[in-house]
């Protein structure tokens, strides 16, 4: 294997610095001369009738710049992405859909003044009873979220109609005739929550207009070209005459992939003509921005009295909130993963996802996989208790063999790794623990799954395929210009290992300028753990054009044929005689002189326009204890191992493994974001707890096995968010062989244990070894 000098290794984050001393910018960082700040009037009803909006007392307060209303909107005041239904500004005599919709904006000298004007704006409400539920909204009478506002894709499927958002299926073999013949049928019905992406940095941006009339945008953004379209369709403002800038960003998880500010934002300076800055608090955050969907999914699994899986089954409801954002996505994928990594040759599987008045539903850290994975890995267990058979046996029974694809819609070109995954997780989980002491219980539980990452090839605005641009100056050092964003997970560090890898120069010599839309090519969004595959690939393409240009140059340099010479660390020297070289910076500047172009731009597009996703494989063990007299239980134990095809940072990669796994202890034991008719109970973080230093594991590790992926950058692929996938069913999982019994609701509370342990039947076990071999 080729020696690499930064790829493949733990280099040190190039934003570590300056975010370590304080000296890194967020947006409420941000201060501009003649700054005025910005507040948003939310509604006070999930569902009413807007029949009167007074700003008379808030618009003579003194120090109020301006109120603005939906009449002061040029634009179609409509944004979303996908189908433009979601109101800027929802008017007089139009209704609201959830409490998170915006009635009016204030722009004034202070936060301060801009809460009082908030008071004094008054709003005449006929309140209207909200749709609450996601199935009684597919049942609903006379009462529709939305009346055919917008157009959307995904809505020709004639099966969307009413109140669903989105419904798919996947559908493969004869899944009635396979239950017939199987020996051993179980079902069960999971519910999961909505989960609060708890960023640290809530939403926030600055917005200027310029003395040529050109918007700014600066906010801590997702896709700075989605808020391009978003801005110009709402606001009325040609795309020529918009700039959108992401900064450095407190966290995101998928929450700021949507346009949740940015287009009040923009409205804010563009009708004031000063500079605004917008910083919501944390209940505004909470009430205002998209959760993961809460879902409901019954699944039914049949197999062979051997354990061979013969069919599954499942059906799923998900809360799709007001509007339709890109619920088909995670709905989609959902479906999708319901199968996971194992060979099931009869497969139906209905997804449906309602509107309703509740918050807002959207993009969070593994999509709709976190959901499909605890249903699937949950009746996998069950079937395994009902064939007296040890789990992990049974789940290796049924892996997918290498060369064989999935009956999943979402498939990529991945060498199968699950028996390299279950001998590594086997290790480095030792024995069984003690099962029993006292009033404790221990259980153990080892989960798959096949997580899938982005390659491009999904049309995203109406485009396919990403693009980088790499420019190297005189004295050999370079920047990336990358449409991507750099959220916390470390991808400008990645870019800058490539470039330095590909040109032969010093990290630190690398420079990479992320999400703006008047400098860096367009590359889609950035999500489903896609930047280092698709943005590494295009940037391989960009530095392969200027090396051949040095090459090229060098070779005329040094009267010698250009496949004789080799650009490596900073010099480009003579096959077989490297003391015959020449310095980087000599050639780069010689090009310079000679007006030869060194800034090149790379576009990468997956090869194969039917694949959209690549995937991957995944597994996680847990250890938990369970006491089962006060319902307190611990994590142990836990150990996640990716499959991570070439990894190009281990350092961050390890980070990004632990990070998910932490965020999926919340998900499955302590994240409840509660909503009643519309109206959120969990409304800051002491009602909302998210896991603390103090629900670690004892033992927590995460690590990753390398099988190259054929098409990627170094035969690296995508893994940001998988371990979220894996984990959650494996503490639930753990809990429940640890007491006994099913829990099918998360996240699961003492209270919830302690229901189990008294009133739920007793799984029978039948000497059956259940789980002593992981």
């Amino acid at each position: 294997m080729e020696k690499r000098v930064y790829v493949g290794e733990g280099v040190s984050r190039i934003d570590a610095l300056g975010k370590v001393r304080g000296e890194a910018k967020y947006a409420s960082d941000l201060k501009l001369p003649g700054m005025f700040y910005g507040k948003i009037l939310y509604s006070a009803h999930p569902r009413a009738l807007i029949r009167k909006i007074d700003i008379e007392s808030a618009r003579t307060l003194d120090g109020v710049k301006r109120i603005i209303t939906a009449r002061d909107i040029a634009g179609t005041n409509l944004f979303g992405y996908d189908i433009h239904h979601r109101p800027v500004l929802v008017g007089v005599g139009e209704e609201t859909r959830f409490v998170g919709d915006a009635i009016a904006l204030v722009v004034s000298e202070t936060l301060e003044i801009a809460a009082d004007a908030i008071k004094k704006i008054k709003v005449e409400y006929d309140v209207l009873p909200p749709l609450a539920s996601a199935k009684d909204s597919i049942s609903a009478g006379e009462y529709q979220v939305h009346t055919g506002t917008g157009k959307s894709v995904y809505q020709s499927n004639p099966e969307a109609k009413g109140n669903i958002c989105y419904q798919t299926r996947l559908i493969h073999g004869d899944v009635v005739r396979a239950f017939g013949k199987s020996e051993v049928v179980v079902e069960n019905t999971y519910t999961t929550s909505r989960q609060e992406h708890a960023y640290l940095e809530t939403e926030a941006g600055i917005a200027f207009v310029d003395g040529q009339g050109i918007l700014h945008i600066l906010s801590a953004i997702q896709d700075p070209y989605v808020l391009l379209e978003d801005v110009s369709y709402a606001l009325g403002i040609p795309k020529s005459r918009i700039h959108i800038k992401g900064i450095t960003a407190g966290g995101a998880f998928g929450g700021k992939m949507h346009n949740t500010i940015q287009v009040h934002l923009a409205a804010m300076a563009y009708l004031s003509r000063v500079p605004v800055k917008l910083v919501l608090d944390r209940y505004e955050s909470f009430i205002a921005h998209p959760k993961r969907h809460s879902q409901e999914i019954w699944i039914k699994i049949g197999s062979a009295r051997d354990g061979s899986i013969e069919a599954i089954e499942a059906d799923i409801i998900a809360d799709a909130g007001p509007y339709s954002s890109r619920t088909p996505e995670v709905l989609g994928l959902t479906v999708s993963a319901i199968v996971g990594p194992y060979s099931i040759p009869n497969a139906k599987v209905v997804g449906r996802a309602a509107y309703t008045n509740n918050v807002d539903a959207d993009a969070f850290r593994g999509f709709g996989a976190p959901q499909a994975a605890l249903a699937r890995e949950g009746i996998l267990d069950k079937l395994a208790r009902a064939l007296e058979m040890n789990p992990l046996a049974l789940r290796k029974k049924n892996f997918l063999k290498p060369g064989e694809k999935t009956i999943a819609p979402l498939r990529g070109d991945s060498p199968v790794s699950l028996d390299l995954l279950s001998n590594r997780i086997a290790e480095r989980m030792g024995p069984w623990p003690v099962s029993k002491t006292g009033n404790l219980r221990v259980g153990r539980a080892v989960c798959f799954d096949m997580p899938v990452f982005d390659v491009s090839a999904i049309p995203v605005l109406g485009k396919s395929g990403v693009g980088t641009a790499v420019e190297l100056f005189s004295d050999a050092s370079a920047t990336v210009y990358a449409g991507g964003c750099e959220l916390g997970q470390g991808v400008t560090t990645v870019l800058a290992q490539i470039v330095a890898e590909e040109l032969g120069i010093a990290i630190e010599n690398v420079r990479v300028e992320m999400s703006d839309t008047w400098t860096c090519p367009p590359a889609g969004r950035t999500s489903a753990s896609r930047l280092t595959y698709v943005l590494g690939n295009s940037l391989i393409l960009a530095t392969g054009k200027i090396a051949d240009t040095l090459l090229e140059r060098a070779a005329k340099m040094l009267e010698i044929n250009k496949d004789d010479l080799v650009l490596e660390r900073g010099r480009i020297a003579v096959k077989g005689s490297p003391s015959r070289n020449l310095g980087l910076s000599e050639v780069a500047k010689a090009c310079s002189n000679d007006g030869i172009n060194l800034r090149q731009e790379g576009w990468f597009k997956y090869p194969e326009p039917r694949l959209m996703y690549g995937h991957t494989f995944m597994a996680s063990a847990a250890d938990v204890s369970v006491d089962v007299d006060t319902g307190e239980m611990r994590v142990l134990k836990l150990v996640n191992v990716h499959d991570s095809g070439k990894v190009i940072n281990p350092v961050m990669a390890k980070g990004q493994q632990l990070g998910g796994s932490v965020q999926a202890l919340g998900f499955v034991l302590t994240e409840d974001f509660v909503v009643a008719d519309g109206r959120v109970k969990t409304s800051s973080l002491a009602e909302y707890a998210i896991p603390t230093s103090l629900d670690i594991p004892d033992e927590f590790s995460g690590e990753s096995i390398e099988t190259p992926y054929p098409t990627g950058p170094y035969g690296a692929k995508g893994m940001a968010e998988h371990s979220l996938n894996t984990t959650a069913p494996a503490v639930l999982n753990a809990i429940c062989n640890a007491i006994d019994r099913d829990i099918t609701v998360i996240p699961v509370y003492p209270e919830h244990i302690l229901e189990a342990v008294r009133h739920e039947k007793k799984i029978e076990r039948k000497g059956a070894n259940y789980g002593r071999t992981v």
